[in-house]
C-alpha cells in the first residue's frame, strides 16, 4: 500500500522518532491506528449500555444524586 502523507504529517512522524518514543515509522503508524475507533470499541459500547439499562430497570439504589450511566462512565474512563 501507497499512502501519501502531507508536509505537516511527515514532519509530526519525524519529531516522534526523535523524540525516541518510537524506533520506526512504522511503531508511529500502529499507535496512531491504534486510537482510531474499531469494532471492539464498538462492542465495548454496546455492553456498556446494557449494563446501564440493566442497572437502571433493576432500580440500583444510589446515594442521592448520583446516577447510573455517570457512574458507569467514570469507571470506563480507567
Amino acid at each position: 500500500m501507497t499512502v501519501e502523507l502531507k508536509p505537516e504529517q511527515e514532519q509530526i512522524i519525524q519529531e516522534q522518532l526523535a523524540s525516541g518514543h518510537f524506533k520506526s515509522v512504522d511503531e508511529v503508524l500502529a499507535a496512531a491506528l491504534g486510537r482510531l475507533p474499531h469494532h471492539k470499541r464498538t462492542s465495548n459500547r454496546a455492553a456498556l449500555e446494557r449494563l446501564i439499562e440493566f442497572a437502571e430497570k433493576r432500580f440500583i439504589q444510589l446515594p442521592p444524586g448520583e446516577k447510573i450511566k455517570d457512574l458507569v462512565h467514570e469507571g470506563h474512563r480507567f
